[in-house]
């Protein structure tokens, strides 16, 4: 059994490590001591790459929303983290694209978001 000195270091690790990962995927306040700026980088890089993987897991979406697909997935995705895999995450942005009067209305999109989104 570790030291109470240890086990509080760890336990107080791992509050900082959870704050700074909820900084970066769920836009929770940049704990203290942390750049930022560098998170912002970072929290925008990993919206991307997640964008990258919802796209190949459901390339209808992507290819209905064309151009705008990148700015509709950060619009998203942006306070929303990622659950259960990119294949759960298209389902859940093809529902929040069948919600958003701004896609729905466009029929390609609605078309493709409620393939998507009975493939769950």
């Amino acid at each position: 059994m570790p030291a109470p000195d240890a086990r509080s270091a760890r336990d107080g690790l791992a509050a900082r490590q959870a704050a700074l990962v909820a900084a970066l995927v769920a836009r929770a306040p940049v704990p203290e001591g942390v750049d930022a700026g560098r998170v912002r980088i970072q929290a925008a890089a990993l919206r991307r790459k997640r964008g990258r993987s919802v796209a190949l897991a459901a390339p209808e979406l992507a290819a209905a929303l064309g151009p705008g697909f990148a700015d509709a997935f950060a619009d998203y995705a942006t306070g929303r983290p990622g659950r259960g895999g990119s294949a759960a995450d298209a389902r859940e942005f093809a529902r929040y694209l069948l919600a958003e009067p701004e896609y729905r209305r466009r029929r390609e999109v609605r078309r493709a978001a409620r393939r998507v989104k009975r493939l769950g």
